[in-house]
């Protein structure tokens, strides 16, 4: 792992470190697990956790502490593990199955043991590097890959990877996921977790006997508020020449990016997309006075690996055309 000091076999430990024998492995802590829980699981209380649930946190703990070697971290923002390895060898029954079918609270809990595990090995040392963010786990090579067609509302909250063509990226901007409001009457700050953009200001101060209701949000960089970088493109499916089904549309998906995943892709990329299926409100419909209960899919993105570049996602030569909106025609189709 290069972010901290030592390597798997532990010969250039740092000193006054220790590191955890396979024979002598220890369960995680409540206080640490206390410590890193709101960034993981933000929506519930650490005392109102399962038992299971516990008890997947304990399970990776002790599998990271014997197999140090399957996750490395080349930033502080994400830890990255290979699939087929964790598969193989997961301390999870069917994890295969669980990670496909419940993602968030696999990866989350994966992540709350890995920072409880650095915590416990490198002590101050990794205390300064995880700091008070979420590590993202990335998973590479996960398998296998989900056709376009197939992305329905089945899937919601499911684990999926998607092949495609990159054929649009925004601008890289700033999501807002941790905000430091300010009392106006009696300036007590408190801090509140934006979770999937959700932001509501606070509804009343913490002070015992202030009634204010009115706050300011505090955007200095030495105050809590916190920013990530975002980033969402766009993949398009390769289409093969089918004779069935001519003149076909490509399908389409946007995918989110977040922290070290930004400006990592650009158009003409040809790419294995790893996400969570999410849902988003669709601007068609909306009406004034009318609900608007349309929703768009869009991809959670957990990884993003380049396979191609742009000559080979087309095959197409020099007569095909990408529209302003993103849809690829090929030569046959002009």
């Amino acid at each position: 792992m290069s972010l901290f000091p030592g390597n798997s076999s532990g010969s250039n430990a740092h000193a006054g470190t220790k590191r955890s024998s396979p024979g002598g492995l220890e369960e995680l802590s409540m206080h640490r697990i206390g410590r890193y829980w709101p960034l993981y699981f933000p929506r519930l209380d650490v005392d109102g956790a399962t038992p299971d649930h516990l008890d997947d946190i304990q399970r990776f703990g002790k599998y990271l502490q014997s197999h140090p070697e399957t996750f490395s971290m080349d930033t502080d923002a994400s830890c990255v593990f290979d699939f087929a390895t964790l598969v193989a060898d997961s301390p999870i029954a069917g994890f295969g199955e669980r990670i496909f079918n419940e993602p968030e609270h696999l990866l989350n809990s994966l992540g709350l043991a890995v920072c409880c595990v650095l915590s416990s090995e490198y002590g101050a040392d990794a205390e300064h590097i995880l700091g008070d963010h979420k590590l993202h786990i990335r998973l590479l090579h996960h398998e296998p890959l989900t056709h376009m067609k197939s992305l329905k509302s089945s899937l919601v909250g499911k684990l999926v990877t998607v092949r495609g063509t990159v054929v649009r990226t925004s601008p890289i901007k700033p999501l807002l996921v941790q905000a430091q409001y300010a009392c106006l009457r009696c300036g007590v700050t408190q801090v509140v977790k934006i979770i999937e953009g959700k932001h509501e200001a606070p509804s009343k101060c913490v002070t015992q006997g202030c009634k204010s209701r009115v706050f300011d949000i505090e955007r200095a960089a030495e105050s809590g508020t916190r920013t990530v970088d975002w980033q969402q493109i766009r993949i398009q499916e390769k289409i093969n020449d089918d004779p069935r089904d001519p003149g076909r549309v490509p399908r389409s998906i946007d995918a989110e990016l977040l922290d070290d995943l930004v400006d990592t892709v650009v158009p003409g990329d040809v790419v294995n997309c790893t996400g969570i299926v999410k849902v988003t409100q669709s601007d068609e419909g909306k009406g004034k006075g009318r609900p608007n209960s349309l929703y768009i899919l869009y991809l959670d993105t957990v990884a993003i690996n380049k396979v191609g570049g742009a000559a080979e996602s087309t095959g197409t030569g020099d007569d095909a055309l990408t529209t302003k909106d993103g849809i690829h025609f090929s030569g046959k189709d002009l």
